[in-house]
């Protein structure tokens, strides 16, 4: 005997009324799941930002020692120690870039009252105009498309995501090729999406899923400078804007650095 339609109009609304609330049930657990993530972006936000202020203090004495006995001591020094001090300056001097960095790491913090409609490629030709000495001294050749979007974001943190990528294809490079990178727009019809291109040393499959995160370093030449917070600002800055960012690449063949962002 067969269902009649009285039958399966209510097992409809039946199935109906189920979904709705498997539906509200899902988007209360996400909106759980948003608030604790909130919670513990807060918290790690403050951490960082007490530790480096914490990190300051005795920074400052070490160098104002080091001053101290190179300004007052000289004469009684020998060449050894003077050396020593050189280094000693060196590495505070690389310690207070890290805490700058850290501290711009917890106060990305975009507000809606920030974002503008922006010609992306005017951000990109800042970029490239900042790092104009570095890409000449280095023989990097950029090369920009030609067609870009008006991007709704905040301009000061875009800046720093192309400065980002740039300033690291050109720091890993390879020396015995001719150098380039190319930045380039993918037209997509949900997202914005972007590109940075080079053809430089690439990066091992094993090491990428580290690249994102506070203090991984591309590679491990202490000849090429880097705190290791680059890649996870640049994270930080696509994820605030609502993008994600995502590399390929292989060792000794390149690397290509994509982002998104959403359209207005």
């Amino acid at each position: 005997m067969g269902l009649s339609n009285k039958d399966i109009s209510a097992s409809e609304i039946g199935g109906k009324r189920q979904l709705k609330k498997e539906i509200a049930k899902l988007k209360q657990e996400l909106k759980q799941k948003d608030k604790l993530l909130q919670d513990k972006n807060e918290e790690l936000q403050k951490y960082l930002y007490t530790m480096t202020h914490e990190l300051k203090t005795p920074i400052v004495s070490i160098r104002g020692y080091s001053m101290l006995l190179e300004n007052f001591h000289k004469t009684a020094l020998n060449d050894e120690v003077l050396e020593y001090l050189d280094r000693i300056s060196v590495n505070i001097e690389r310690l207070e870039d890290l805490i700058d960095e850290l501290l711009e790491f917890a106060r990305i913090e975009l507000k809606s009252e920030d974002l503008e409609s922006v010609e992306i490629k005017r951000i990109i030709e800042k970029s490239i105009t900042d790092l104009r000495y570095l890409s000449e001294e280095n023989g990097t050749e950029i090369r920009l498309q030609h067609d870009f979007p008006t991007v709704f974001c905040n301009t000061t943190l875009i800046l720093r995501v192309f400065t980002n990528l740039l300033s690291n294809a050109i720091k890993y490079s390879h020396k015995d090729r001719n150098k380039y990178i190319e930045i380039g727009y993918q037209d997509d019809e949900i997202f914005h999406k972007f590109y940075v291109k080079d053809n430089g040393i690439g990066i091992p499959k094993k090491k990428q899923d580290q690249l994102f995160k506070l203090f991984s370093r591309i590679h491990a030449d202490k000849e090429i400078a880097g705190s290791g917070l680059g890649l996870a600002i640049t994270k930080r800055i696509i994820n605030q804007h609502g993008g994600e960012i995502w590399v390929e690449s292989a060792k000794g063949k390149g690397t290509i650095f994509y982002f998104t962002l959403p359209r207005k």
